[in-house]
């Protein structure tokens, strides 16, 4: 989140988009945006988390959720689409191309912006391929499978056109798009639907490329985010293998690749010699707190994918260069590194660190809660930071269960992930999700789903008035943002639902990552035959607006999208993958369902690994 500083220092804070001039950042500061007014108190009663317990049945419908979670990046989605999933997004971003002549349409956008950060991609897509890898089991059983592996495959597909060289340079791009140009906001300013995005773009101005470098008489690297771009490539061609080998192996040979180029060229973004207009806004909202975490976390997943004792050595010594972390977020990733590591080394020095990173989360811990049970770390982006540490919170007891571990901590764990899971969904007295449950938020800060290409009221106005629009019309949007986690309430639980307080509704590509992961953790703890599979059929995803191009023709059988009945005893996914619904587990005291390709494959890993790992002595921050 910005700093105060930069607040202050904002000359553009009194023009009318003065809300898009902050997209989202880790920032471990207050952001120093004055309070706002009419906040809401959710009714939900207060709670003492010492004593809470996590329902012996699933309390909601987390497979619902997920389903929806995956429809919020139909609508971040850029490039070609497959197929039209919902009727008010469609192809965009035909024409992104780098100067090198690299092919940048695909991914997905940032959040209400069109913008593509290299960092925060890199981690989301990394979440999204861990994901499946811990939990592709539950996901099949409940129909989620195909979905969660083509965004895998999305995410892939664009990370493996960000690198190129010729005889004397190498380049990564490392920001796609222009945020602002000096005073002006350009993204940012925009406020209409990414279809039209050049037809409307303040200045004119279109998107470009700006780039991480290195030759033999420059170092411009950016380790950091070729971290990032590594471990993604890295963990999808782990998650991909199983459905398209060949694929899984050009995106290991780029993981491969790409993490060189960050090991030959060590450096950081935030370093001078990044001095392009293009890089300043990034540097001021997504600013680098460092890279050994970053690789740390790529060559831990490149020794899973390759089985080259190397990486795993490089790993265990990146580490080691961490002076601590405090929080699992796009900015920091060393909690990650860990647990990957300790599930291949099982070393007494990484469990005493991991346990001292959840105790600070857990009940009596370093890090605060609301009255109604929500883990704060900070404020921007409270919910994320909540729902990163339950995906990890379950990966890790999923790991100490079957080895033997300590059970009264995985309960400890999995109690924290349920109740901060529970708590969005609706425990605290409302939903933090758009189109699920109780009292959701209906203004999100979200561009596209209020000025859709085709509900566009204001087109052709100046950028400045529909901006004033956008941020002060209490008019709900105009489609539902299905899936969408919003950033979430401040320390009293209290919120606001209005686009121009967007620190509490601006959503974006890194909240849904591992809230999804944490939604199907939930799904395999409590066993998949606790819950039905999810599809569109009672969905308003906006094709009775009259506006509305023809709808998707699905095929006989597909229980995903239509109405349609699944046949007994499998589920149809999108493309025809079947998997089984049936499972033995009952909820709380029963078999969850079995562990992903990590599970699988560290089991042939882990019994070969005879290295020493390195002390790791990490500290935790105080939270004030």
């Amino acid at each position: 989140m910005p700093t105060l500083q930069f607040w202050t220092n904002c000359a553009l804070a009194a023009t009318v988009w003065v809300g898009t001039l902050a997209q989202r950042t880790t920032s471990r500061e207050d952001s120093g945006t004055p309070a706002p007014i009419n906040l809401i108190t959710p009714p939900g009663p207060i709670v003492d988390s010492a004593t809470y317990v996590a329902p012996a049945q699933p309390k909601y419908d987390y497979v619902d959720v997920i389903h929806k979670s995956y429809l919020f990046y139909w609508a971040q989605r850029s490039g070609k689409l497959p197929y039209q999933r919902l009727a008010w997004r469609s192809d965009s971003c035909l024409d992104c191309r780098g100067q090198y002549g690299e092919d940048l349409s695909g991914g997905w956008y940032e959040a209400a912006n069109t913008m593509k950060w290299g960092g925060p991609f890199g981690f989301t897509a990394f979440q999204l391929a861990w994901n499946v890898l811990e939990y592709g089991d539950a996901l099949k059983q409940v129909n989620e499978y195909k979905e969660s592996i083509d965004w895998v495959r999305q995410g892939a597909e664009y990370l493996l056109n960000v690198y190129s060289k010729n005889a004397t340079h190498e380049r990564l791009v490392g920001v796609y798009g222009v945020s602002a140009v000096g005073a002006t906001d350009i993204d940012f300013g925009y406020f209409g639907p990414p279809e039209e995005y050049l037809q409307w773009v303040p200045l004119n101005f279109g998107r470009r490329a700006f780039y991480c470098e290195g030759s033999a008489t420059l170092n411009k690297g950016c380790s950091d985010i070729a971290g990032d771009y590594a471990s993604a490539l890295a963990a999808a061609s782990l998650a991909l293998k199983p459905v398209d080998e060949a694929f899984a192996a050009r995106c290991l040979e780029m993981a491969k690749t790409i993490y060189d180029f960050a090991m030959r060229y060590l450096n950081s973004y935030n370093a001078s010699v990044f001095d392009d207009f293009g890089w300043a806004n990034y540097k001021q909202w997504y600013p680098s707190y460092g890279y050994y975490d970053e690789l740390s976390l790529a060559s831990v997943l490149l020794h899973l994918a390759t089985n080259d004792a190397t990486y795993l050595t490089q790993s265990q010594q990146h580490l080691a260069k961490i002076d601590g972390y405090s929080e699992y977020s796009w900015s920091d990733k060393g909690i990650a590194a860990a647990i990957l590591l300790h599930k291949l080394t099982k070393d007494a020095a990484l469990a005493t660190t991991i346990r001292t990173f959840f105790t600070a989360w857990l009940p009596g811990g370093k890090v605060k809660r609301t009255p109604r049970g929500l883990v704060f770390y900070m404020q921007w982006g409270a919910l994320r930071y909540a729902t990163n540490v339950a995906f990890i919170a379950l990966v890790h007891a999923d790991f100490l269960e079957k080895n033997a571990g300590d059970q009264a901590f995985v309960t400890q764990l999995r109690n924290f992930a349920v109740q901060q899971i529970n708590y969005i969904l609706g425990d605290c007295g409302r939903s933090w999700i758009p189109g699920f449950g109780e009292n959701y938020p209906k203004l999100p800060y979200h561009k596209g789903s209020y000025n859709a290409y085709i509900d566009y009221p204001m087109r052709g106005q100046s950028n400045n008035v529909i901006g004033d629009d956008f941020l002060t019309s209490t008019t709900p949007n105009r489609f539902i943002l299905y899936g969408a986690l919003v950033g979430g309430p401040e320390a009293t639980d209290a919120y606001v639902d209005n686009r121009q307080n967007y620190e509490y509704t601006e959503v974006t590509q890194d909240y849904n990552a591992a809230f999804t992961g944490a939604l199907a953790g939930l799904v395999s703890l409590y066993g998949p035959s606790k819950f039905k599979t999810a599809s569109d059929c009672e969905l308003d995803l906006g094709w009775k607006h009259p506006n509305a191009t023809k709808q998707p023709t699905y095929p006989a059988g597909d229980c995903y999208h239509t109405c349609q009945p699944c046949a007994p005893g499998t589920t149809t996914a999108p493309g025809g993958q079947t998997g089984a619904t049936g499972s033995s587990s009952t909820p709380g005291s029963g078999t969850a369902a079995k562990s992903g390709a990590f599970g699988v494959f560290n089991t042939q890993v882990w019994t070969s690994v005879g290295v020493a790992v390195l002390v790791v002595v990490l500290s935790v921050w105080v939270i004030l």
